[in-house]
């Protein structure tokens, strides 16, 4: 899961919303040094992860690109169903998307106090590029994936991501609307306090 499915699996709390942002940029000794409501956004996040990591429609989707992507085939996944949750949001939720990223935005803003410097450069990055709503484009995504090969050893192995994606669309949306609705059962199991309103 990437960062606007990790959001909207937080429900309508700003602390788990900060808290599964955050988990996959700080080290456990940090984690120790967040508000106590925050580090429960990163326990859901890591029971999230797991969860995804071994659901079967995750793998089969993964599987599909592993021959092209390699080693990045679960990330490309992972920014996939991004882009695949803001084209079926009206499924999930009657919340306006706008309205929605802007709650998420809000949520870091509040708890940035709590994180690093280096944190905080990221998010007010993010929040002025309007990170979510591009992960339902493709130009946006070729940003992402820009900004990813420069961070990766192997970028020739996300080379084509875009094209992929419109490749195996339809197979891969399939994948996307068998594995959210059980995901969202899994988080409400876990977290019995998980609110998202309708």
């Amino acid at each position: 899961m990437n960062f606007l499915a990790h959001f909207f699996l937080s429900g309508d709390d700003p602390a788990l919303m900060a808290g599964n942002f955050l988990a996959d940029f700080i080290s456990n000794r940090e984690v120790n040094e967040l508000p106590a409501e925050v580090q429960q956004g990163i326990v859901l996040h890591r029971q999230i992860d797991q969860y995804t990591d071994s659901h079967a429609a995750v793998r089969q989707s993964i599987q599909r690109l592993y021959p092209r992507h390699r080693k990045y085939a679960p990330v490309l996944v992972d920014v996939y169903y991004d882009y695949f949750l803001v084209h079926n949001w009206a499924v999930y939720t009657t919340e306006e998307f706008g309205a929605f990223r802007q709650k998420a935005y809000a949520a870091l803003y509040q708890y940035l106090p709590s994180m690093s410097a280096v944190m905080q450069k990221r998010v007010q990055g993010m929040v002025e590029a309007d990170w979510l709503r591009s992960y339902g484009q493709f130009e946006g995504l070729e940003y992402t994936f820009m900004r990813m090969k420069s961070r990766t050893s192997m970028p020739e192995h996300l080379e084509g991501a875009v094209e992929t994606l419109k490749v195996f669309q339809e197979e891969m949306d399939e994948e996307f609307r068998w594995f959210f609705p059980e995901v969202l059962g899994f988080v409400q199991d876990v977290f019995p306090t998980y609110i998202k309103n309708p």
